[in-house]
């Protein structure tokens, strides 16, 4: 009997080999099975299949696709703007001087270590116009395209950076950094400049004044890095990094250069072609329209200064003074300084009155055990009005963050809502992170404290988990510990890193304690917030996504962005009303320092520690 075979598949072996590409006119390599051997021909017809079955597959062309537009920014014209109106003698000497301008900027371009100021460019450009260019020139060529020129004082330190900055880049490896160009010397970091630019070898020394300069700027278009060819020592586009580079210092060739110009040039050519057709539609004088729309273009100082004075060390004294002054001699010269704006109130005398205090009411009911507890530690029937609005919102699901004064019960916020957790579920973790271990312990021993009187919470284990910690209890505290203290390098590096130790704190894990708030600030405060945000992201992980974070801060100025920065977070609720009861504080320009506790002891039923820690303030 035949043998039954598909009607679709050859029975012929073929190897598998790599397919060629091949053009389109060209046979192909393979022949197809039916030309290939007339024993498969004679007992099968076969298509094209995949390679494993001993087909040929087709090649497969891309698709061609359409290039996307080009995107236009506000200061390029989409089509030739032209004008019949022929222009006048003043439009034709703005244009010459557009043209050396865009001449002497490109060139400064192409070294990195040139600012182009008005200082540092205006002998170039009154060279090539031959007469002298002046800020209300260069305005009214602003002033016509607004979108493409930046005019404008700038701080001269702030140029000294970005300079600075780029000279360390444009430097040859393993060489020694070449003396770069500014129009002034950089500060004296004496004064508040820059530190470490002294020296430069300049003949004129720095001054140091915080002077802002005027700079001068293209902003439609820039040069693309080139580098010089190893073999033809021509400028070729850059395929490779810096540092596989033997030379850093990128070069342009001629034609980029050529090219920029004339599409700038060209530019300002529609623009006055623009400006004059907009000047006949209206009925209106160009030049005076020129002249009167230049106005807001023309660069002002801002005359920004310090708050606190510079001493004038060019100038020496007439005599030096054997005598102090006397206070109100002092607060005179003062009052008559020209950076004086009225800081002294009034005869150099300001009174806070006393506040009693404000109390409030929770939303919830504590536990019996709870409130002796806080009576009998901490002698508290009642409280302030801002730890139970604070203390409310939390347990209404928000999180918090606290902004009053010192001394002001802030510490309950976060240990009341903690114990009553506790009481409710037993598995309940909390974690407070604090930026030194004195406030560390001082927590602690509190918390021990008022556990003591709370019925099944006194054997809870509190404890403090840093790197001082025990190798033999960090099982233990791991394990069974409900509350620990410790500090953001302990997260990062060793409770994130073993989740999987962790996974039973970190999926119990309620609430997570961060005092002192304002501590956490520039790269130490990034660096926290990346480990915020990985904390959540681990316990997201775990199914815990119902993490409280709790924040108090004295000092801190913008309490609500500088929480939601730190932990990436934006269900929050702030607390700045200050309920605490507060003493009388008599500020005095002529008080000895011997009598200011004096003063700060007025008023009776305050107590002494509100009073003590103001006059530390």
């Amino acid at each position: 009997m035949p043998k039954l075979q598909a009607a679709t598949v050859s029975n012929k072996i073929v190897r598998k080999r790599k397919r060629k590409d091949v053009e389109d006119d060209e046979p192909s390599a393979n022949p197809p099975a039916s030309e290939a051997t007339p024993e498969a021909s004679t007992s099968t017809s076969t298509l094209p299949t995949k390679t494993h079955d001993g087909g040929a597959k087709p090649k497969r062309v891309p698709k061609a696709k359409d290039s996307p537009p080009l995107a236009r920014n506000g200061s390029s014209f989409s089509e030739p703007v032209t004008s019949t109106i022929s222009w006048p003698a003043s439009f034709q000497t703005l244009e010459k001087t557009h043209r050396a301008l865009n001449l002497v900027f490109t060139f400064c371009c192409t070294r990195k270590h040139l600012v182009t100021t008005f200082d540092t460019i205006k002998g170039s450009v009154e060279g090539h116009i031959k007469r002298d260019l002046s800020i209300e020139e260069v305005a009214k060529i602003v002033a016509l395209r607004p979108g493409g020129m930046n005019f404008s004082y700038v701080d001269e330190a702030m140029l000294q950076v970005d300079v600075k900055g780029a000279e360390r880049d444009n430097t040859f490896k393993g060489g020694k950094a070449k003396d770069w160009l500014a129009a002034h010397p950089a500060p004296d970091a004496s004064v508040g400049g820059i530190t470490g630019s002294q020296g430069l070898g300049h003949d004129e020394p720095a001054t140091g004044n915080g002077e802002e300069v005027l700079y001068f700027e293209f902003v439609d278009g820039d040069l693309k890095r080139q580098v010089q060819s190893k073999k033809t020592g021509e400028p070729v586009k850059a395929t490779q990094k810096f540092r596989n580079e033997d030379l850093k210092m990128p070069v342009y060739s001629q034609k980029q250069m050529m090219t920029l110009i004339e599409k700038r040039n060209t530019k300002f050519g529609y623009a006055i072609n623009a400006f004059l057709n907009r000047c006949d539609a209206e009925s209106l004088n160009p030049e005076e329209t020129l002249d009167k729309e230049a106005e807001a273009y023309i660069p002002m100082p801002s005359y920004s200064r310090s708050t606190t004075p510079r001493p004038d060390f060019s100038v020496l004294p007439a005599s030096i003074p054997k005598e102090r002054k006397s206070v109100p001699e002092i607060i005179k010269e003062l009052k008559e300084s020209e950076w004086y704006t009225g800081q002294i109130v009034p005869d150099g005398h300001r009174v806070f009155d006393p506040q009693e205090a404000i109390y409030g009411d929770l939303n919830f009911q504590l536990s019996q055990n709870l409130v002796n507890a806080l009576y009998n530690t901490k002698n508290i029937t009642q409280f302030y009005a801002h730890q139970a609005e604070a203390i409310n919102n939390l347990h209404d699901g928000h999180h918090v963050i606290v902004a009053t004064s010192t001394s002001s019960g802030k510490s309950l916020i976060y240990q009341i809502p903690v114990l009553h957790a506790l009481e409710q579920d037993p598995n309940t973790r909390a974690m407070y992170i604090f930026p030194t271990k004195a406030l560390a312990q001082d927590q602690r021993r509190s918390m021990k404290e008022m556990m003591r009187f709370m019925t099944g919470l006194e054997e809870t284990i509190v404890e403090t988990f840093d790197g001082d910690t025990d190798m033999a209890d960090r099982n233990l505290i791991r394990e069974e510990g409900r509350i620990i203290f410790t500090n953001p390098d302990m997260l990062h590096i060793t409770i994130l890193p073993q989740e999987e130790r962790w996974r039973a704190f970190l999926k119990n894990l309620k609430y997570v304690v961060v005092d002192e708030i304002h501590v956490y600030n520039g790269l130490f405060g990034s660096h926290v917030a990346l480990i915020m945000r990985r904390l959540r992201r681990i316990c997201a992980a775990v199914g815990n996504r119902h993490i409280k974070f709790i924040s108090c801060s004295a000092t801190v100025a913008n309490p609500m962005d500088h929480f939601k920065t730190i932990f990436g977070i934006k269900n929050v609720k702030m607390t700045d009303f200050d309920g605490s009861p507060s003493g009388r504080k008599d500020f005095s320009a002529g008080t000895h320092p011997s009598k200011i506790l004096e003063i700060l002891r007025v008023g009776e039923g305050i107590p002494w520690r509100s009073q003590r820690d103001f006059s530390a303030n």
